[in-house]
């Protein structure tokens, strides 16, 4: 499962994550040890290469549960909670960027030459995101999307759920080799990972995504952009399913609401408790 998503957003990853205490995040960045970690995934992925200029996606935010241990990752690929990086429990928003596998470029977040960051009042990277959805309560989401510009050939990251789409900065062109042209896949969904030898972290909510609405987390109104810029629908059946856990980590099917007279766009539910020893596997 890692081998197989592990390429998509390699060059430019954001994301949301809870870690814990313990984790070193500049490890935890690179090629994982299948020796010593677990890696599970609940995500959907587009299922031809193709030629691909960014994505949207409609994210609600959630603080994981209280029992996430010092050596978990959880995260919801375009999501963070990163007590390693930030000292604390609560969730941040998070970039990284790589052109070579990470093996020996990238960076996160600020803390190198790489993202330029345009307006500061709207959502700097390595910042705490605030508030969060309450299980069965109040819910809050934050929508993100990754463009490139046709003109300069730079990937520009937006907010989209304050009015209009504010520019938050951009990754120069200059930055990257294939990733200059265009992206071959995307991926969207709930990643874990944690030692072998300990139980698996909360992902999304803590909860399985047959809660569905107000208590599992989702990814809604998905969308893709083309050379121009302009926005498309998901094609019906052209995304692949991974879900090595399911038992564990849970996905729902990825609808149209469209379908069934509602404006959510194409959407999908996710997530799942601390997964005891039993069902490791």
């Amino acid at each position: 499962m890692a081998s197989k998503l592990s390429h998509v957003l390699r060059f430019l990853l954001i994301c949301f994550l809870t870690v814990g205490e313990n984790v070193n995040g500049r490890e935890l960045l690179k090629p994982f040890d299948p020796s010593i970690h677990k890696i599970q995934w609940a995500a959907y992925e587009t299922e031809l290469s193709g030629l691909y200029y960014g994505s949207r996606a409609k994210i609600n935010v959630w603080n994981l549960p209280s029992d996430i241990k010092p050596s978990h990752l959880s995260g919801s690929i375009i999501w963070v909670v990163y007590p390693d990086l930030y000292h604390d429990n609560k969730l941040h928003f998070f970039t990284y960027w790589t052109r070579d596998d990470y093996n020996s470029t990238g960076c996160y977040n600020l803390d190198c030459e790489g993202f330029v960051m345009v307006n500061w009042d709207i959502l700097t990277p390595g910042s705490v995101v605030n508030p969060v959805s309450i299980y069965d309560g109040q819910q809050y989401y934050i929508t993100l999307s990754i463009k490139k510009d046709a003109k300069s050939g730079d990937w520009f990251l937006y907010r989209e759920d304050i009015g209009d789409a504010k520019l938050i900065g951009y990754w120069p062109k200059s930055l990257f080799t294939t990733l200059a042209d265009s992206a071959n896949k995307i991926s969207w969904g709930g990643v874990v990972i944690y030692d072998k030898n300990d139980t698996g972290p909360p992902m999304g909510s803590g909860h399985y995504a047959s809660e569905l609405e107000r208590k599992a987390a989702y990814f809604k109104n998905l969308e893709m952009f083309d050379y121009d810029g302009n926005s498309h629908d998901l094609l019906d059946g052209a995304q692949a399913r991974y879900n090595d856990k399911e038992a564990c980590y849970t996905l729902s099917a990825l609808v149209n609401s469209g379908k069934f007279g509602l404006h959510d766009g194409h959407l999908f539910y996710f997530g799942g408790p601390v997964v005891v020893k039993d069902a490791r596997g």
